[in-house]
């Protein structure tokens, strides 16, 4: 993708690493079904499509084994930490043959993550390996077509339902396609591309939704799955009282038949007076 232009928001392009490193994760078949999967069957015809299928390389094999070395929800979210690990490929691909037990903190991004992925065994490193083998080919997808102005009004737009948003960078990380992810104050969430599926205004709530996580999550000492459905039911809320009801439903319903409850009955008591307070 070439760099973008300057924009009015804090809208950015992708994070080439994360890219790849979510393009390989989106072949793992075993992890479907889990909520930190990223599998995409829409994601593997995509790349198929331009490279051939992953059974033509080392990919399928490596995806395999991701999912049986990283079984679960908690294993799945802890392993995607590597893809903040760099900034961009090429500074990934300086340290690729090494492991991550020797790697010092000048020589990543990231270094606070070091420890925790230590201590995952083999399934970052294979990750890693499983990036590198992959990024002559991935290297060669064609670069979506995409109006940087357009998107910075929509998620701009956004902030009425996601203050939050105002305090963030969004990445543009096409290989998430429909998901997204918080770390910090920085967004990931997929580019708007017809040929993919994600519209404009599906990554716009997207951001919103992630942002209204990193807000629930300053506020709230509670598990991970709590503050995601706390957060869930203060974006309804917010989208009714912006009568942006239909919008926020459009997003929710590419859950399906997994889409989680908006009502605040979902909540205890603690976590609907949270909701209620950030409400205001």
């Amino acid at each position: 993708m070439p760099p973008e232009p300057q924009v009015p928001m804090l809208l950015r392009g992708p994070p080439r690493f994360a890219d790849l490193v979510f393009h390989v994760l989106a072949h793992v078949r075993r992890s479907a079904g889990e909520a930190a999967s990223v599998y995409d069957p829409e994601w593997v015809r995509f790349a198929a499509s331009h490279l051939g299928p992953a059974e033509s390389r080392t990919l399928a094999e490596d995806a395999d084994a991701l999912g049986q070395l990283a079984p679960g929800h908690e294993a799945l979210s802890r392993l995607q930490l590597v893809a903040w690990l760099f900034a961009d490929v090429e500074r990934a691909r300086v340290v690729a043959a090494r492991e991550l037990a020797d790697l010092g903190p000048d020589e990543v991004d990231a270094p606070e993550l070091l420890a925790t992925l230590r201590q995952l065994g083999p399934a970052p490193e294979l990750l890693r390996v499983a990036a590198e083998l992959e990024r002559p080919f991935f290297e060669r997808l064609p670069a979506p077509e995409h109006d940087w102005a357009r998107s910075a009004a929509s998620f701009e737009a956004m902030l009425g339902v996601a203050p939050e948003l105002g305090q963030c960078t969004v990445e543009l990380v096409r290989s998430l396609r429909l998901r997204g992810r918080v770390r910090g104050s920085r967004i990931w969430v997929g580019v708007p591309d017809p040929a993919l599926g994600p519209t404009l205004e599906h990554v716009s709530w997207q951001a919103a939704h992630e942002a209204t996580v990193r807000e629930v999550g300053r506020h709230a000492r509670a598990a991970e799955r709590r503050v995601e459905q706390m957060a869930v039911v203060l974006l309804a809320a917010r989208a009714r009282r912006q009568g942006r009801d239909a919008d926020h439903g459009r997003w929710l319903a590419h859950f399906g038949a997994n889409a989680p409850e908006t009502n605040p009955s979902s909540l205890d008591e603690a976590e609907q007076r949270l909701v209620s307070e950030l409400l205001g």
